[in-house]
């Protein structure tokens, strides 16, 4: 019977090949070179399929596909296409993080992590090992040393069941355990049929022993995540010879029998059994709190850019007054020269500092068209021919300084320790290696495992009617023999007794010929080495991820001393920018008052506004890095998403969670809600 059982894996394979001929099937074969044409999935977003899913009721045969995957878009969003007015993008700062969880593609790559974790955990439920996801620092290698169910195989026994045809030396029946946890069902058919010659007539009769076999059997089983396991089979067959001395001929034997495995030690319970499954589990979790990371990346970048954009359109309109500064001073001192109250070679003076001011006109509109283009590339997932011919124009300024900005360090030390996924990531992976650890101490106990068996043997068919032997032959009852002479012969046939498969089958129910077993296998390693460096590496990568999360913390909040003492250096050059300024600001109208009482000159005006234009490039520069310093602050404290209104239902849809800006467009009264 053990013979017939450990073959159900082929027998699995052919009833796959056979559904080939079942009406709609295409044979298994098939379906791995040509996947079956599906139905679009009513939408493209592959976060409306939850992969933590299997499918396979009511329809039996999805079994056999893998689920649908929406095609990725590579088509822009509404809104960029809505933005753009005249020929110009306009872009407000809430604008551009909508286009960014819209069309960003790094933030589009980390959309799929999700997905992938919930693959992982669908593959847990059935008993595979977790390959891990984004955001896994490490993982016990002991977690791989098999699946789930891996340690719940069962022993014991001294043979297989006897009966009828069925091979085995008549001690227990152990059909063997099952994995968890989908169950699996098989069915195998056979047909046999084989000529033996012998070497003596004394038992067969005959000198050519000719065997017809026609054979079928089914088998059902499933693993429990407590270790448990049953397997169930049923094997039929019809078998005739040309033997004479047979009791049935045609016979059929049947067998049924069921065995439940039970691991009593080693790999007994949930802990031992489902820590992939409770790993794969909170990996989505992980997962999640990594994609977040991604969204606080992205969006920190986005914001540098944008702010970095406002900083290029002031240094082009800096750089376009000094031109006009200059411009004018080569003006006055040409008119100069040719009233003679000025030397020529102020002329070449002037024509030269004109060019140098030309040229830095030139760096500063092509760096705000890079910068542009930068952005342009980052909000859209291709920049397409209507993309490519606009310019981006901001419509938000740089941001002012705000008591609010920077609270005191203690509060920001909380806040990052509370928001940063980095530390929650570890914590994550802490409890993952907490759970690596119950399973590597469940691999230190010996194997102790139990089952119990129930099987019921069958057999009928054909039985012949044999009458008496002949005249002074010698009858022996036990071989059904005739001894005349010496010569053996079968005693003469006088009639058939009708049997099969139904007297067979009738056996079975009534338990005629019943099998009981039960037993135990101990298994105890000696030095158990391998099991001991198992745990040992758990607990030694679990100290290591104790370790990693100090430093994690340290790094936090270093990052956010950084990012305070960054934010109060750029609102001090702030400060002293705009009192700069406004020194520049009332010199030059002094100089302007001067020069209308005739006590100025053309020359000393031009130079107090070339220096007004310094001061304000100068503020210019200092409120573009207050800003960049600001969102590193946001960044190093993990606010940045509460700071600009972002919701992780939107981000991981990648829909905008609020009314665009559209130039042109009415205003709307409430924001939409979100998912």
């Amino acid at each position: 019977m053990m013979r017939v059982f450990d073959s159900r894996w082929m027998a699995m394979a052919l009833a796959g090949s056979l559904i080939g001929v079942l009406p709609g099937g295409t044979g298994l074969l098939a379906q791995q070179s040509s996947p079956p044409s599906r139905s679009p999935a009513s939408s493209t977003n592959v976060m409306d399929m939850n992969y933590s899913q299997g499918r396979a009721f009511p329809n039996f045969f999805d079994a056999f596909h893998s689920l649908p995957v929406p095609e990725p878009s590579m088509s822009n969003s509404e809104l960029l296409h809505a933005l753009i007015q005249k020929g110009k993008l306009e872009l407000s700062l809430e604008d551009a993080i909508s286009l960014a969880l819209e069309n960003n593609l790094d933030i589009a790559v980390a959309r799929y992590d999700i997905p992938l974790a919930q693959a992982d955990y669908l593959r847990t439920k059935a008993g595979g090992a977790a390959r891990g996801v984004s955001g896994i620092t490490q993982i016990s290698n002991a977690l791989f040393a098999g699946a789930i169910g891996g340690n719940s195989t069962s022993a014991g026994g001294g043979g297989t069941g006897n009966a009828g045809g069925f091979s085995g030396g008549g001690g227990a029946v152990n059909l063997g355990s099952a994995g968890c946890c989908d169950p699996f069902a098989g069915f195998s058919a056979a047909l046999d049929q084989s000529s033996t010659p012998l070497n003596s007539l004394v038992l067969s009769g005959i000198p050519v022993s000719t065997f017809h076999s026609a054979q079928y059997g089914t088998f059902f089983g499933q693993g429990f995540r407590t270790g448990t396991s049953y397997v169930l089979s049923v094997n039929g067959s019809r078998q005739s010879n040309n033997q004479q001395f047979q009791l049935f001929n045609p016979y059929v034997p049947a067998f049924f029998g069921i065995t439940v495995s039970q691991p009593l030690l080693k790999g007994f319970g949930y802990r031992a059994n489902a820590a992939q499954l409770r790993i794969a589990r909170n990996d989505l979790k992980v997962t999640d709190s990594a994609f977040r990371q991604q969204v606080i990346t992205t969006v920190g970048q986005i914001l540098i850019l944008y702010y970095t954009l406002l900083a290029d359109r002031e240094n082009v309109r800096v750089a376009q007054q000094a031109v006009n500064y200059s411009q004018k001073l080569l003006d006055d001192n040409k008119k100069q020269v040719q009233i003679g109250t000025l030397a020529p070679i102020e002329v070449v003076r002037a024509e030269s500092e004109l060019a140098a001011d030309q040229q830095a006109l030139i760096v500063a509109q092509t760096t705000y068209r890079e910068d542009g283009e930068k952005l342009k590339t980052a909000l859209s997932k291709r920049v397409d021919s209507e993309l490519a011919g606009v310019e981006v124009e901001p419509t938000d300024s740089l941001p002012e300084p705000q008591p609010s900005d920077l609270p005191p360090l203690p509060e920001a030390l909380a806040e990052a320790a509370k928001n940063r996924p980095e530390i929650e990531q570890t914590l994550l992976n802490l409890r993952n290696q907490d759970l690596t650890i119950q399973f590597t101490r469940n691999g230190l106990l010996p194997s102790l495992n139990a089952f119990a068996s129930f099987a019921d043997f069958g057999l009928a068919g054909n039985r012949p009617v044999f009458g008496s032997c002949p005249a002074g032959a010698t009858f022996d009852p036990t071989r059904l023999q005739c001894n005349v002479g010496g010569r053996i012969i079968p005693p003469p046939v006088v009639g058939i007794q009708k049997g099969g498969s139904l007297q067979s089958l009738t056996q079975l129910l009534h338990g005629t010929y019943p099998d009981y077993s039960i037993g135990l296998t101990l298994t105890i390693p000696i030095r158990n080495r391998q099991a001991q460096a198992d745990a040992t590496t758990a607990l030694l990568q679990r100290r290591q991820l104790e370790t990693q999360l100090q430093r994690t913390k340290n790094a936090i909040e270093q990052d956010v001393r950084n990012a305070e003492i960054a934010v109060t250096q750029a609102k001090a050059q702030i400060d002293a920018a705009v009192k700069a300024r406004i020194l520049a600001q009332q010199t030059l109208e002094a100089e302007q008052k001067k020069f209308k009482l005739g006590e100025s000159t053309t020359l000393n005006v031009i130079l107090t506004e070339r220096d007004l234009t310094t001061a304000e490039g100068n503020e210019a520069k200092a409120r573009a890095a207050y800003a960049q310093a600001l969102v590193q602050f946001q960044q190093a404290t993990g606010t940045i998403l509460d700071k600009h209104h972002i919701q992780m239902a939107a981000a991981r849809r990648g829909e905008a969670n609020r009314i665009p800006n559209i130039p042109g467009a009415p205003p709307a009264s409430t924001p939409p809600a979100s998912n």
